[in-house]
């Protein structure tokens, strides 16, 4: 018998083939892991960072996440598949190159008077008690933590930047991307530096992307400040907050609407991000009708997506419930969020306006730089 030992460049056996399969597998799978614990470390913490809250418990704050006190339905993987599966079958939403009005800004608005023009989607400029107020402000083309990425612009802002008056209040609503972008809010901090005035939680995000020096009223539902005669009261919505995919990072802020009067002038209500609720009907009860209700139409199919939104008839119902004598729509027309198309969107108001006997030009939906004005 030999002892010659086996050659080095020998196959290796199909055992030793599948280990090595094995182990190189097992490598990728735990890199692409550690990959995935990163993201999620890092995004939460910088570019996908949440807002925070610390307080006692309430019946819409558990001491950690905010909640609706209202019951409503589960929204999770298997309802999120199911809409992209259904991408396919989104409505029309054309691209526009330019605006057909132009904003109409009178020299001051006092007193009695009243004007809101679109800038576009739930951004709007609405002036009264000799202030100039800004609501959840977005210039840019993507609603996403990365411009480039996510839903793109199909119309052009109302207002450009440069035409912009200078702003005296800034309301933001709620953190999602459509609602409070960083782009914008680093611009207008630094332009104009306003009152801001946020829900519980969104301070400590504000001020981690504009800087510690601002000027920010912080408030739970239901609670208020003045600034310069006009009372801002920050009212409860139906809505959520998230800025990052992990349950643990969602719901760490408060969503609101806002109630706007002053003494003798006209009161503005705006409804942020809000499903159909009861908050409507105890937001009239506690503070009175609006002279005007700013409410959200668009974004509402599939039907699920109404856990979070209104849909026209939704807002029709809205404006009966808060007794307001006009409405203006908004949350529509800019960037295509749900699958309901452009034209959709109007013909739903207009049937929903039609069976509640409630003639159009009382809920108009204007289109980016269309201004509208009144006096009550």
């Amino acid at each position: 018998m030999s002892d010659t030992p086996p050659p080095d460049n020998l196959p290796p056996t199909p055992h030793k083939r599948s280990r090595r399969w094995f182990l190189k597998s097992l490598l990728g799978v735990g890199a692409v892991a550690a990959v995935g614990k990163g993201i999620d470390w890092l995004l939460p913490r910088t570019l996908c960072r949440a807002g925070e809250w610390h307080g006692p418990v309430t019946d819409h704050f558990d001491g950690t996440h905010f909640y609706n006190p209202e019951p409503q339905l589960p929204m999770g993987t298997r309802e999120a598949l199911r809409w992209l599966s259904e991408r396919k079958l989104r409505g029309d939403y054309p691209e526009v190159e330019s605006n057909a009005h132009s904003p109409q800004l009178a020299p001051e608005v006092t007193g009695k008077d009243w004007e809101v023009t679109m800038v576009n989607h739930s951004t709007l400029l609405i002036r009264t008690c000799g202030l100039n107020i800004l609501t959840d402000p977005v210039w840019s083309d993507y609603t996403s933590p990365i411009q480039g990425v996510g839903p793109c612009r199909k119309r052009p802002v109302g207002i450009s930047w440069e035409a912009l008056p200078p702003i005296d209040v800034c309301l933001i609503s709620h953190d999602h991307y459509d609602h409070f972008d960083v782009n914008t809010l680093q611009k207008l901090a630094k332009r104009d530096a306003p009152h801001f005035i946020v829900p519980l939680g969104l301070k400590s995000l504000l001020e981690y992307h504009c800087g510690y020096n601002l000027n920010v009223s912080e408030l739970d539902w239901w609670q208020s400040v003045t600034i310069r005669g006009l009372e801002c009261h920050v009212v409860p919505a139906r809505h959520w907050s998230k800025r990052y995919r992990t349950t643990e990072h969602s719901n760490r802020s408060l969503w609101c609407g806002f109630y706007l009067r002053s003494s003798g002038g006209p009161s503005i209500y705006f409804a942020g991000d809000t499903a159909r609720t009861s908050w409507f009907a105890s937001i009239h009860k506690r503070l009175g009708p609006p002279d005007v209700a700013l409410l959200p139409i668009g974004a509402y199919r599939p039907e699920w997506i109404r856990n979070n939104h209104t849909n026209p008839a939704d807002a029709v119902d809205a404006m009966q419930a808060l007794h307001a004598p006009l409405a203006i729509a908004c949350h529509f027309g800019t960037w295509q969020l749900a699958n309901e198309g452009y034209e959709e969107t109007l013909q739903d108001l207009s049937s929903a306006l039609r069976h509640a006997g409630i003639p159009a030009h009382r809920f108009p939906a204007p289109d980016n730089g269309q201004t509208l004005r009144g006096c009550i």
